[in-house]
């Protein structure tokens, strides 16, 4: 390839779902972009997802990661609509809501506050009493308590949603570059000149670092505030028709899937780069899964994996402009959420990158925010 073919207006340094449709966007609006992926599209976190969209179900206040998971959330039913008009694929964008399961004297405590809290502020929950969250889901804990029920808590299959921004990618132009390492960014004084990769040199304006995990091997800023974080899921076959809603409870979730399997997780485990599926994390996910629902104990297992979660040190993503280099921009540390926050990751890094400004307020999840915490350490 001749250096006039490797000179884009945006390189996106990882092929996840955050950098596939940030490309996506950017192409859309014009402008020539490439995906540089160590591995294949899409094959990291974003492949080992359970694809809920579930900020009420996972918020404990009203802060500004619960506004943009709430907006992002508002965003699903317009972006897979325009996915499947563009790809022809269907993501599986699923209405049915989440149900919170109280089943211990722990559990009623935690659900009370959530249900305290939000039912204040106007959020659309419902606390179901244990017959009615029976009948809406009969395979239930016979021994629940009760529950809180989010209908606007939904899912997508994170896996169609690869397929098709893949898909999306390629149709509108996007270079997409795989089993290509990143060597590092490279700068001319304080501005971004391109991306040194196992492939020569890649020339670009601006470079987005949405690598997941592996980013802050890439970008020295961010080095010691992210980690990876295994999870480890097992998919567990199933009736469709036997489970409708997404269920959890504090120890662990059930995730149904049109296919027929009920995807069940996950660990939170800090180990490094292992991705190992081991036998203590399995134990403990099909153990919560026969707390939420006793048949399950007799469901055969499908299929077993693990994958690398983005953990930033405060568990927040990091989103913006580096504050030194221009044209450098950070797209990563999504933690447990990088698919709730896909259609507003995608729109606000690139109206960044094509205006110097988004339409969101991103300063809880500026880069900036680590070299603050430094100096005051």
């Amino acid at each position: 390839m001749s250096q006039s073919q490797l000179q884009f207006d945006a390189a996106i340094i990882g092929g996840g779902i955050i950098g596939s449709s940030i490309a996506w966007r950017l192409a859309q609006a014009g402008m020539r972009a490439a995906v540089i992926e160590r591995g294949d599209i899409g094959r990291e976190a974003s492949w080992a997802a359970g694809g809920m969209l579930a900020p009420l179900a996972e918020a404990n206040k009203a802060d500004a990661f619960f506004a943009c998971a709430v907006a992002s959330r508002a965003m699903y039913a317009d972006f897979a609509r325009e996915l499947r008009k563009d790809t022809g694929i269907d993501i599986e964008y699923r209405t049915e809501g989440t149900l919170y399961l109280a089943l211990t004297d722990e559990d009623e405590e935690e659900l009370e506050q959530r249900w305290q809290w939000q039912h204040a502020a106007g959020l659309k929950v419902k606390k179901l009493k244990a017959d009615c969250a029976l009948k809406l889901e009969p395979a239930l804990n016979p021994k629940l308590r009760w529950a809180l029920q989010f209908p606007d808590d939904h899912q997508v299959n994170n896996r169609q949603l690869v397929a098709a921004l893949e898909v999306a990618t390629r149709k509108s132009g996007v270079e997409i570059f795989t089993q290509t390492e990143v060597k590092n960014v490279v700068i001319s004084g304080n501005q971004v000149t391109g991306v040194a990769t196992s492939r020569g040199e890649i020339k670009a304006n601006a470079v987005i670092i949405a690598a997941g995990s592996w980013s802050g091997l890439i970008a020295a800023k961010i080095k010691s505030h992210l980690e990876p974080v295994r999870g480890q899921m097992i998919a567990l076959e199933m009736a469709a028709t036997k489970l409708k809603h997404v269920i959890y409870s504090s120890r662990g979730y059930l995730i149904p899937r049109l296919s027929g399997v009920v995807i069940a997780g996950a660990t939170t485990e800090r180990v490094g780069y292992d991705k190992a599926v081991t036998a203590g994390g399995i134990s403990s996910i099909v153990e919560n899964a026969v707390e939420i629902m006793p048949e399950a104990k007799a469901l055969k297992i499908k299929e077993t994996w693990s994958g690398l979660r983005p953990g930033s040190s405060d568990e927040l993503p990091i989103l913006g402009n580096d504050p030194k280099i221009t044209g450098l921009v950070y797209a990563t540390g999504h933690y447990r959420n990088g698919i709730l926050l896909t259609p507003l990751t995608a729109q606000a890094i690139s109206q960044l990158v094509l205006r110097g400004a988004s339409e969101f307020n991103l300063q809880a999840f500026s880069p900036e925010r680590f070299a603050v915490n430094a100096t005051c350490a």
